[in-house]
């Protein structure tokens, strides 16, 4: 096949090497299909990105893929075509000439529509997917049927796919293509041209073009404001055109406008309860972009009315979180008795938890013992309801058992808030918080004299090696909805034939239909690809749904040791703990090489351009290699993680804990000398809760309890004697 082996050409897809599939025929592609019927969509993902135009290679192989018994890669497959026709119609007829069969429904109406059969598009797409409800839409109102309402609402969708777009650019173009006579006589089924302002005013704010956006909007509102009351997601469109182009004075007295309009035409239940998501996108985002003014009493009184009128759960935990967000911000004194107040009535607790964190943090700052108690007082678990998350719940309560134990407050003044009437209490139910982070825990734990260990003795699934080498899908529970073994053979083949770089989007698209055991797989898969961020963020997800047991295996694939050698040898060299250094490149990169901040700080530590110049220049000075001779790489991991961690040695020798070095990695080290003089009263843990700079203060707990977690699994050492090595004063 393709002039090597099965074999062979098996080894060559596992590996990524697509050289024998380049150098072949398009007309020979097919024969891919005999490495596995699924192979030649995985390989096309691989040569799409290689071949040069025009792509016959890519369309033969997803035209195999058609063949593919699994419905999973056939659909895949199509949806790869799709593109291309959509790019390019003269690709319709290719597809044509190399299938007989064409499946699922959508891939033939693309065709249809791509080869100018309309009507045959129209018959074609039949199902509920977006290409199919797109191309019967078009193909509808391109031939005369009046449904071009039906395809306004379509497009006027707060999701949008690329069919949207595409369907919104075709049904634009067409429109301007036809004549005045031809406009007459589809009349039924032609937008007005008010209708594709507002299409082309709610496209350019998804591609966040706001001013554009808002350019076109005032054009549509000058001609029929009416069609926003009609359409509430082109409030919400509007509303962030004005919030984000700062033109939010404008929009607020607009919106009010509206919402005054509304209200003296509205007399009847119906007429409120079908103007009623209307009028809640009206005084939110007027709310919102109040609030973008600094005008917090205006937004605290628009998002307090729109949460009356508020559609859903999720909207109306938004509109407490706003509330909550704006009074703290302008009062933090009166967010105490909204909290009593709004966390009986909000729905997901962790919504809210960097309010409360940020609650906790201005409590300690100003040392007001008093507040804190109030604050945990009104979301602690009582009878059975939780107000707040496990994480939220482990931090109030550590930091009330530290104010306790060092003399702060008495034990019974917190008694009186709460009804625990100990410090060890306090401590005690932040160390039981297990869905709560390793820090709390674990700080909790040396309070109580016990040891944070993973409890749960589950044996590790089965290896992905297992799984390729049985040639079996892993065990699944009961699940009629859906064909298990199909999903985890697709998933797992981006991983069998060389595609893995392409598998996290299906991943994430399907982990609401995977098991737990599943989920443990594919982690495992992105792991062992190097994939580390993805396998890490993908175990996040899976770690905070209900009734989720910890374990080792989770563990050490959640906390992995990529470049092992590398950061063993610059650890030793600097004299760092290694459980250290790995929780600072974990927390900083996730192990990604190449990543890159925002702020533009590079590599696996992160390292800013001229902080990297200035440790390069001390390390050449003091006898090491010149990374500046040929231009510094801070990509390469060997460099960088030798600058990180001579960056973090030096630091740790001009501050007196390890945790000061890792708040002045991250926040400068000059700036965390400041504000540590502004307080010195406060022990190190305390302390860091007064950081203001959100950023700083969650980095120093994540390394730290990251370096705890580090220590637990690879170095025989406890949680508890990890964490008190970085807190440890040392003598400068």
């Amino acid at each position: 096949m393709l002039n090597i082996t099965v074999q062979e050409a098996r080894k060559h897809l596992m590996t990524g090497s697509i050289d024998f599939i380049l150098k072949a025929k398009p007309e020979k592609m097919g024969e891919i299909a005999r490495i596995h019927s699924s192979a030649p969509f995985y390989a096309g993902l691989l040569v799409k990105t290689e071949e040069d135009a025009p792509k016959l290679r890519t369309i033969a192989l997803f035209t195999a893929a058609l063949s593919s018994p699994s419905k999973q890669v056939q659909e895949a497959a199509a949806l790869e075509l799709i593109d291309f026709i959509h790019d390019d119609p003269s690709h319709a007829a290719d597809i044509l000439a190399m299938t007989s069969s064409l499946e699922p429904s959508m891939l033939k109406a693309a065709v249809l529509y791509g080869t100018g059969d309309l009507i045959g598009a129209r018959d074609a797409a039949s199902g509920e997917h977006p290409w199919d409800r797109a191309l019967y839409l078009l193909s509808s109102v391109k031939t005369g049927g009046a449904v071009s309402q039906e395809l306004f609402q379509f497009l006027l969708t707060e999701t949008i796919a690329k069919a949207h777009i595409w369907a919104y650019r075709e049904l634009a173009a067409w429109q301007e293509s036809i004549s005045d006579s031809q406009m007459e006589a589809n009349y039924a089924a032609v937008l007005s041209q008010t209708e594709i302002g507002a299409l082309e005013g709610h496209f350019a704010t998804a591609a966040r073009s706001y001013w554009k956006a808002l350019t076109t909007f005032r054009t549509v509102i000058e001609r029929n404001h009416t069609l926003f009351f009609k359409n509430p997601v082109l409030i919400a469109d509007v509303g962030r055109c004005f919030q984000y182009s700062g033109a939010g004075t404008e929009g607020v007295k607009l919106f009010l406008e509206w919402d005054s309009w509304i209200q003296e035409r509205v007399h009847t239940r119906k007429e409120r309860e079908e103007t009623a998501r209307a009028r809640y996108n009206l005084l939110f985002f007027a709310g919102r972009m109040e609030r973008q003014q600094s005008h917090w009493s205006e937004a605290a009184e628009y998002f307090i009315r729109s949460l009356v009128f508020a559609p859903d759960e999720v909207q109306e935990d938004a509109c407490m979180w706003y509330i909550l967000d704006v009074t703290l911000k302008q009062s933090p004194d009166n967010v105490i008795p909204l909290l009593h107040s709004y966390a009986k009535q909000w729905h997901d607790a962790s919504y809210f938890s960097d309010i409360l964190g940020e609650l906790c943090q201005i409590a300690v700052a100003n040392h007001n013992w008093t507040r804190l108690l109030e604050i945990f007082s009104s979301i602690r678990t009582m009878r059975g309801v939780r107000y707040a998350d496990g994480e939220t719940i482990a931090k109030y309560a550590y930091v009330i058992g530290r104010i306790i134990s060092e003399g702060y407050i008495p034990a019974v003044k917190a008694a009186a808030y709460t009804g625990l009437d100990s410090d060890v209490s306090f401590f005690r139910l932040a160390y039981e918080e297990r869905t709560a982070s390793f820090y709390y825990r674990t700080l909790s734990a040396s309070y109580l004299g016990e040891h944070v260990f993973i409890e749960d003795p589950h044996e590790n699934p089965e290896t992905l090696a297992d799984i390729k080498k049985e040639k079996k899908s892993p065990k699944s529970g009961k699940d009629a909805g859906r064909d298990q073994a199909d999903t985890m053979d697709f998933l797992l083949g981006f991983f069998e034939y060389g595609a893995s770089r392409y598998a996290f989007p299906s991943i994430q698209q399907l982990a609401k239909t995977l098991t737990l055991y599943e989920s443990r797989i594919l982690a495992q898969a992105l792991s062992d690809n190097g994939q580390y961020y993805e396998s890490i963020r993908f175990i996040s997800s899976y770690m905070n749904t209900e009734a989720y047991s910890l374990t080792l295996f989770d563990m050490s694939l959640y906390y992995p040791r990529p470049f092992y050698d590398i950061i063993r040898k610059y650890a030793e060299q600097a004299d760092i703990n290694e459980a250290v250094l790995f929780g600072l490149i974990r927390t900083e990169s996730a192990f990604g090489k190449s990543a890159i901040s925002s702020a533009g700080a590079e590599g696996l530590a992160q390292i800013m351009d001229f902080t990297g110049k200035e440790m390069a220049e001390r390390i050449r000075r003091e006898g090491g290699p010149n990374y500046l001779e040929s231009g510094l790489n801070l990509k390469d991991p060997d460099v960088n993680v030798h600058i990180g961690s001579y960056y973090l040695a030096y630091l740790i020798g001009r501050t007196d804990t390890i945790l000061s070095a890792l708040l002045g990695y991250n926040g400068g080290p000059n700036r965390i000398r400041r504000l540590r003089a502004l307080e010195t009263l406060l022990p190190d843990d305390l302390f860091l809760e007064t950081i203001g700079i959100t950023e700083t203060r969650e980095y120093g707990k994540r390394v730290a309890a990251a370096a705890a977690a580090y220590g637990y699994l690879y170095y025989n050492l406890k949680m508890e004697d990890v964490l008190a090595d970085i807190f440890e004063k040392r003598h400068l």
